[in-house]
């Protein structure tokens, strides 16, 4: 049974390489993880037809692979995987620069959601390495997705999903330093909500109540020790 001081290491997904990495970022324990906070967010909750995505425009759109995908070596070092996705109002052309795994996990007839940045020409609509999620199991499209600070070894995908993991082990673990009291009068959040909704927000209300109760225990702890000091 994990708990604060479990080594990260021993996280699902992590392993003894990435710990390593991992540690270049301060974090060697389940608590350290979870208490890495994002430093933005991403929205991916906006979704398009085919047919209205503008050009520019990042958003999600849900389609069905109308055929394999094709792999091209183009020169030394550029592969590229090219896989055509329709729905009922149009085509998407989309193209994956050296990442050949994608030939094998695309299968032709299937629907995807796919999140990137639409390119339009004329009736033509095109996207570029966008992130590819099956439609019955979408983790990291159609949310608000936390983007973290990252150092060599660690990728967004793999912190989302140890602190997921990291997250699902040990919430109910977590020691609330703020008393009763204090956060019913402050009308403040639990501080399991509160970092599962900084890392994981339902919403902009519900994020912004998370930032509420952690800015609030924060500066509550510095006057503590400010007056221990004093005494």
């Amino acid at each position: 049974m994990p708990d604060l001081t479990t080594d990260v290491r021993y996280v699902k997904g992590i392993g003894e390489q990435r710990a390593k990495s991992l540690e270049k970022l301060q974090i060697f324990t389940l608590k350290d993880l979870i208490s890495y906070f994002p430093r933005d967010y991403e929205d991916r909750r906006t979704f398009r037809k085919i047919r209205d995505l503008a050009p520019g425009e990042t958003a999600c759109v849900t389609a069905m692979a109308a055929a394999e995908p094709t792999l091209n070596r183009v020169r030394k070092g550029m592969e590229l995987v090219k896989v055509r996705a329709v729905d009922e109002t149009g085509v998407l052309d989309i193209t994956f620069f050296n990442q050949v795994y994608m030939r094998d996990h695309i299968q032709a007839g299937e629907h995807y959601t796919f999140y990137g940045k639409a390119e339009v020409q004329g009736s033509r609509r095109t996207m570029v390495n966008p992130l590819v999620e099956r439609e019955n199991s979408r983790t990291m499209t159609g949310r608000i997705m936390p983007i973290y600070p990252l150092t060599a070894g660690i990728s967004q995908l793999t912190l989302v999903k140890a602190m997921q993991q990291g997250l699902a082990a040990c919430q109910q673990l977590l020691p609330d330093p703020l008393p009763d009291q204090v956060r019913r009068e402050r009308q403040l959040c639990h501080i399991g909500y509160a970092y599962e909704q900084i890392h994981f927000p339902a919403g902009e209300e519900e994020l912004a109540v998370a930032r509420r109760r952690l800015v609030f225990e924060e500066l509550f702890l510095l006057a503590i020790g400010l007056k221990r000091l004093r005494g």
